[in-house]
């Protein structure tokens, strides 16, 4: 953690709908951002493309195995499938039917595993596989044409013919629910006993982050079960809400009992420190008083640490601290969540936050690495940070402090590049904390960290110090040296106490990223770099930081985000496309989608993948293009990200050929 210097897939033969998805189409006017990218590369070069390259495709379920039990959103599906495929591939047909079926590792809830025969259309597939009514097995599905306008089957089948594997987005009925809403499958093409099939497994855009479903993410919910993730669905949800309205979100925040139950509320709070919306019903003098006391009890609160600054690098941040209570007139522990969005064109910081019982300092309930075990080599997120730590932390438990301190500086499956665990004491300052594991200099075991002071304005150690007194895991942000670059950059790491040899102790890891709003330097994202060594990890990082860009400038980004250097070079290229009309908004390119309309008609198949990607935080497309810069048709995959600019849905994307 420191460094020593601290810079129901319920398939039924009839038409299915996106529940609700036409409502807010009606309600809303998007337009979309894409950018699309020929690569020169074959598909999986490059040191950051462990995940793409199809000859380390297989070993993903060694490095990062997720049971049914433990997914959490799209990345988990991602690796719950490949390692079914893979046990599949070892375990034969039949066995792995067999386990498919039962509930635990392969099936839990909306969770398990699928086997389709591909064909041209439900009419001539047959369901292989199907844990939520096994009498359909063998049996061909019938025509499952969904809202979006095409055959289920034939749209996965189109899909497979481009890649290897992806993503599908289709109408499907929701087990807790009984309606037809959003759901997302992974698939993979393989063989099914002689059949060329698919296997795959889904989520529910209501189950995926930033999604927000009005009867899943309340105040009420929050309040009657808090935990880290699902703070983080509510902040997102309100988030989204004043990005749409900005200050006229004023009413709904103050009147609809979404917002605000108990203890539970929303505030926003503008870049200075000063709360400017609150959905509180606590007033003093007509005043909505925010629980820091104002802008200027942020040292009280923080340790003098700039935690608006941390929100507003990061994106979003997680705050331990304590506050008073005015449910039960006592101050108590508190997890706050802020995230940035931008509402008429200014920045603001979103948050709401929960009480820890008294005495309590359990920040949130991990998932066990037996349901979510992953090595360093395979870490791609936050996500996958938290379930790299907890594996870490259980090893120490299991083994005691002298096996787990040489596994984590001598095994593999511990230490890679940027992704190590550290272990160190826990005391107020860097002087009294010393290093117990340290991979990427182990010299420095056994000796006091010293100061270790960093941009966001107090010592890296105190601050671990703060948040470890009032809760016993959670997210570290600072600014730190990337092995990688050599320059100090922002870093989260998860941290957990632990007791090691007697010593009150902090085990954990951390992640650089480089599309935060903080972190978006155009000399490390930018199309010529893309262009030059594509990676889907850099695809997501353009599409992100093209994203942030919209967000910061609204629809005045559209002549640069279609001609800067930044965002044009060669084949890479940014333009916006009314998901409505299918008109051309602005273009890198403006030749390439001569015609309106022609994405659905001639690139899908007929199908509108722009409002299929309505309902999702962000999607992947598959088809078939025209390489600006070889006129050549060839097969692209794009990834999209929904955001809104002006109260208004906007998808921003990226694109490649994988077959090159």
């Amino acid at each position: 953690m420191a460094d020593t210097t601290a810079q129901g897939r319920e398939m039924r033969p009839n038409r299915v709908t996106f529940h609700g998805m036409t409502a807010f189409l009606k309600s809303q006017f998007p337009i979309v951002i894409l950018t699309f990218v020929g690569l020169s590369a074959a598909f999986g070069n490059g040191s950051n493309l462990r995940e793409e390259g199809s000859e380390d495709r297989m070993k993903i379920c060694s490095d990062h195995r997720v049971s049914a039990r433990a997914i959490r959103n799209a990345g988990d599906i991602q690796a719950f499938v490949r390692c079914a495929h893979e046990f599949m591939l070892k375990a034969g047909p039949d066995v792995a039917r067999a386990a498919f079926h039962e509930e635990g590792l392969w099936r839990h809830g909306p969770y398990y595993v699928f086997v389709d025969e591909i064909a041209s259309g439900g009419d001539e597939s047959r369901a292989f596989v199907y844990p939520p009514d096994p009498s359909r097995e063998g049996r061909v599905w019938g025509r499952l044409v969904d809202s979006i306008g095409t055959d289920v089957i034939a749209e996965m089948s189109r899909t497979l013919a481009v890649v290897d594997e992806g993503w599908g987005y289709y109408g499907f009925r929701h087990p807790a629910t009984g309606e037809d809403e959003a759901k997302a499958s992974y698939f993979i093409k393989t063989e099914w006993k002689g059949n060329p099939a698919a296997i795959g497994a889904g989520i529910y855009a209501r189950d995926m982050r930033g999604t927000c479903a009005t009867d899943d993410v309340t105040a009420a919910e929050l309040d009657s079960a808090p935990s880290q993730d699902s703070l983080r669905a509510f902040v997102e949800c309100a988030a989204e809400l004043v990005a749409a309205k900005g200050y006229f979100a004023m009413d709904e925040l103050q009147t609809s009992s979404r917002w605000s139950h108990g203890s539970t509320y929303v505030f926003v709070l503008d870049m200075t420190g000063h709360q400017v919306l609150s959905s509180s019903g606590v007033r003093v003098s007509g005043r909505s008083i925010h629980e820091w006391g104002g802008a200027d009890n942020l040292v009280t609160n923080f340790g003098g640490r700039d935690l608006l600054e941390v929100a507003n690098t990061f994106g979003e941040a997680f705050l331990y601290y304590s506050a008073y209570n005015p449910t039960n007139f006592a101050v108590q522990g508190k997890v706050s969540m802020l995230k940035r969005v931008v509402a008429h064109g200014v920045p603001v910081l979103v948050g709401a936050g929960y009480y820890l019982p008294p005495g309590g300092t359990s920040a949130r309930h991990s998932v066990r690495c037996a349901d979510n075990n992953i090595s360093a080599s395979a870490i791609r997120n936050s996500r996958d940070i938290e379930a790299f730590v907890n594996c870490a932390y259980e090893l120490v438990m299991r083994t005691g402090p002298d096996a787990a301190r040489r596994a984590f500086h001598e095994d593999d499956r511990w230490s890679e590049g940027p992704f190590y665990v550290s272990v160190s004491g826990i005391a107020p300052t860097g002087d009294g904390s010393m290093s117990f594991v340290y991979p990427p200099d182990p010299s420095l075991v056994g000796s006091y960290w010293g100061p270790l002071a960093d941009r966001f304005g107090t010592d890296l150690l105190a601050e671990v110090y703060r948040i470890m007194e009032l809760v016993d895991e959670g997210w570290v942000y600072y600014s730190f040296r990337n092995p990688a670059t050599g320059r100090e950059e922002p870093k989260s790491t998860y941290a957990r106490v632990l007791d090691w040899e007697g010593h009150r102790a902090v085990i954990g890891a951390g992640i650089y990223s480089r599309d935060l709003p903080g972190t978006c330097r155009a000399s490390e994202v930018n199309a010529a770099m893309l262009e030059e060594d594509p990676s889907d990890a850099r695809l997501r990082e353009f599409v992100r930081c093209a994203a942030i860009q919209a967000e910061s400038s609204g629809f005045f980004a559209g002549p640069v985000l279609s001609s800067g250097p930044r965002w044009l070079d060669g084949s890479t290229y940014v333009f916006g496309v009314d998901p409505v009309s299918g008109a051309v908004e602005f273009s890198g390119s403006p030749s390439s989608f001569a015609v309106s309309g022609r994405i659905p008609e001639v690139l899908f198949g007929g199908r509108n993948v722009l409002k299929a990607a309505m309902p999702f935080g962000n999607s992947y497309w598959y088809y078939n293009f025209a390489d600006p810069a070889t006129g050549e048709a060839e097969a692209k995959i794009s990834f999209v990200v929904r955001i809104l600019i002006n109260g208004k849905p906007l998808l921003v994307g990226s694109g490649y050929d994988p077959h090159r």
